[in-house]
């Protein structure tokens, strides 16, 4: 039986209830060919891991994409939220980038989409 990988992200400074989270940790079986994402915000969703689709490991790179839908934070709610996280493999750099078609803000206006992102880094465990 192949082992499972573990992808271990952290993005410094993070807010505790924004879309994206501090610590982000990726199960994957030994190739990455299938993968569960699990974070504080999957968590406050789900209770429990969800699937993501690897959509690029290559010897440089490895990215990861995921949905959540209709998620209601304290000050805002997206229908759908779609993410990416990429890790390079090479330096151990991480980006991840969160994007609403439709994004509602109760402090703002509402507004087309929303954009978040942040860098961060990741270890292979």
């Amino acid at each position: 039986m192949a082992s499972a990988q573990t992808l271990n992200c952290s993005f410094p400074n993070q807010k505790l209830d924004g879309w994206i989270r501090g610590q982000v940790i990726l199960k994957s079986d030994t190739n990455f060919e299938s993968a569960t994402i699990f974070d504080s915000l999957i968590n406050q969703v789900h209770s429990e891991p969800i699937p993501a689709r690897i959509s690029a490991n290559n010897d440089k790179r490895l990215t990861a994409k995921w949905q959540l839908k209709q998620v209601q934070l304290r000050d805002s709610f997206a229908p759908k939220m779609s993410y990416t996280l990429t890790f390079q493999k090479e330096t151990g750099s991480a980006s991840i980038n969160a994007t609403a078609p439709v994004f509602h803000d109760n402090n703002n206006a509402d507004r087309a989409g929303g954009n978040f992102g942040a860098r961060g880094s990741c270890k292979l465990r």
